[in-house]
């Protein structure tokens, strides 16, 4: 439908995730498809929440995980182990940077595929033409799905032009620094800030 009446805008249900108990706090109770971003320095703790993230989306839809910028290296194992992702079975699955879009389209929209892809992260793209045409190419095949971008920044921004333009029309906006999420959704509302690690935020802010 392109034009909308009163009524329309009214009635319509949204169909969005019952989050609970911290997840609620910061991330209130979000739309079931769309897209997000997770942005950050190196090494702020994007992967770690990104993996925590994953895990508790496994209550509401099946994840692929795509792991450009790692792999499957001894670093991604570890961190892997250390969030006990094994506790997700099948629920979650794992690509790695030898995937292309098409593979990671066909594997989605599987008559068992998954609802919820998270792709960390948008600069190992940066040599692959992923532009931002070719990002909304890809958002409309995944119209009816969770898209969730992770990305480096530079000057508090997401680093690469497609990233700064996620960040703009993201339902979910969520800045990582010393394992805090500061999070903004694009309706403005104001969420509390999430802990990814209680010490390491601790150690940063010198407590």
């Amino acid at each position: 439908m392109a034009f909308f009446t009163n009524s329309n805008i009214v009635e319509t249900k949204h169909k969005t995730m019952a989050f609970t108990g911290k997840w609620l706090d910061s991330l209130g109770e979000p739309p079931v498809s769309g897209s997000w971003i997770i942005y950050g320095t190196s090494g702020s703790g994007k992967t770690s929440f990104a993996l925590k993230l994953a895990k508790y989306l496994t209550r509401f839809d099946r994840v692929l995980y795509w792991t450009l910028e790692q792999g499957n290296t001894k670093t991604f194992q570890s961190a892997w182990k250390r969030e006990k992702m094994a506790d997700c079975g099948t629920d979650i699955m794992v690509a790695d940077e030898d995937v292309n879009f098409e593979m990671i389209e066909k594997t989605m929209k599987q008559r068992k595929g998954r609802g919820i892809l998270i792709i960390d992260s948008l600069t190992p793209l940066k040599g692959q033409s992923f532009n931002i045409v070719a990002y909304e190419r890809f958002r409309k095949q995944m119209k009816n799905k969770l898209l969730i971008w992770l990305s480096h920044e530079k000057n508090g921004i997401p680093d690469t032009n497609v990233g700064d333009y996620i960040l703009k029309l993201a339902d979910l906006k969520m800045r990582v620094e010393g394992f805090k999420v500061t999070v903004n959704s694009r309706a403005g509302d104001k969420m509390k800030d999430f802990i990814v690690w209680e010490k390491g935020a601790n150690e940063y802010n010198g407590q």
